[in-house]
């Protein structure tokens, strides 16, 4: 009967964690005392041809749902995308223009234009593959490469935050939000004026070891994960679709920007 219901389930479009949780749930044995369910088991009987009586073992489901069943993993296996490694690393990297929150990659196989970043603050979305991704981080760099007094920053220099300094602001913001006191939002105050401070007497060394990386570095025929460690803090995503790149001393390059 759980065989039958299995392959039931699963061709009515549930999925295997879906039905694995389903029958851990209900405490359904799947060996004496073992009620623990997970998708490995329930493809093992997906998978398996003698429960269609094969092999002169007692049939429990018709042919025709086996097959069935079977044709729907193997197509919903090839619809999966691969994501290669430089992808893997963007998802890292990736962050909202407006907000500065990290984006989601996601994938939907029905489109032709399958991938999207979503920013699930600002409420955004933008269709971008991941070859065309690739190809416009690789053009920011190399506009870098070609010119590398792009990373001198600006008279007024804009905010410059560390990894604490971002993590101490997005407190301050909590607490206001959950309306802590006003002796305890000054000391968040200078805590955040202190780091900051630190990072902007960081930034003249980081600009100069920047411009080096960037002397020394070739033009890019494909991306190049040493240089863009080295060198990148966030890739920056609108919702208009451009791309920029926030470098390490806080320099932002932007697409259609002068070099770049």
């Amino acid at each position: 009967a759980i065989v039958g219901e299995i392959f039931t389930r699963y061709c009515a479009g549930e999925s295997l964690k879906a039905i694995a949780e389903g029958l851990t749930q209900r405490k359904i044995e799947n060996t004496p005392g073992k009620t623990d369910w997970n998708k490995a088991r329930i493809k093992r009987i997906l998978e398996n041809s003698r429960y269609t009586g094969e092999d002169d073992y007692p049939a429990l489901i018709p042919k025709e749902q086996f097959v069935t069943a079977n044709l729907m993993k193997d197509t919903a296996n090839m619809n999966k995308i691969t994501v290669d490694p430089e992808i893997k690393l963007f998802k890292e990297y990736m962050v909202c223009a407006g907000c500065g929150s990290p984006l989601k990659r996601r994938v939907d196989s029905r489109f032709a234009e399958s991938v999207s970043w979503k920013c699930e603050k600002c409420g955004w979305s933008v269709k971008l593959e991941d070859d065309a991704l690739k190809a416009r981080v690789t053009r920011l760099m190399n506009s870098l490469i070609d010119n590398p007094q792009l990373v001198e920053m600006e008279q007024s220099p804009q905010e410059v935050y560390s990894l604490e300094g971002k993590r101490l602001l997005n407190e301050f913001h909590r607490a206001i939000d959950n309306r802590a006191s006003e002796e305890e939002l000054l000391q968040m105050v200078l805590q955040i004026m202190a780091e900051k401070y630190t990072a902007l007497a960081d930034t003249p060394a980081i600009t100069t070891r920047l411009a080096a990386d960037f002397t020394k570095a070739q033009p890019q025929c494909t991306f190049q994960k040493e240089i863009f460690l080295r060198t990148v803090r966030h890739i920056r995503l609108s919702a208009d679709g451009k791309i920029a790149l926030e470098l390490q001393n806080g320099k932002i390059i932007e697409e259609g920007s002068e070099g770049a």
